[in-house]
């Protein structure tokens, strides 16, 4: 059997969802609560909550890029030239996020701009 994009963008999304920055941000206040039943159940809860929305995110942007890539007519050639730019545009996007979060970030305005 074949893997479809949207399974391998719900694979994606797992492994972001529990390897993300995020499960640092669920186990500060886990520790905090000071009752391992309470800190057992906020955690299981923040995993799962963050597994299933990083899941369904990847699952629609997988979809939402093929349905874009494969928009148009010009045949095979065409969808292959189309796949190739928004793959990268989505590579283009994700590495000028991550560079405007650091400069944001190393100049102490990131809170400013996000909240």
């Amino acid at each position: 059997e074949h893997c479809t994009p949207g399974m391998l963008s719900v694979v994606a999304g797992i492994v972001h969802g529990v390897a993300g920055p995020g499960g640092v941000l669920g186990v500060i206040p886990a520790v905090q609560l000071r009752d391992a039943k309470l800190a057992s159940v906020y955690l299981g809860t923040f995993c799962v909550t963050s597994i299933l929305v990083m899941g369904c995110f990847a699952a629609f942007y997988g979809t939402f890029s093929e349905w874009l890539a494969g928009a148009g007519t010009g045949g095979r050639r065409g969808r292959a030239s189309r796949v190739f730019v928004v793959e990268f545009g989505s590579a283009f996007l994700s590495i000028a996020v991550g560079i405007v979060w650091l400069v944001l970030l190393s100049i102490g305005m990131l809170d400013e701009v996000f909240q």
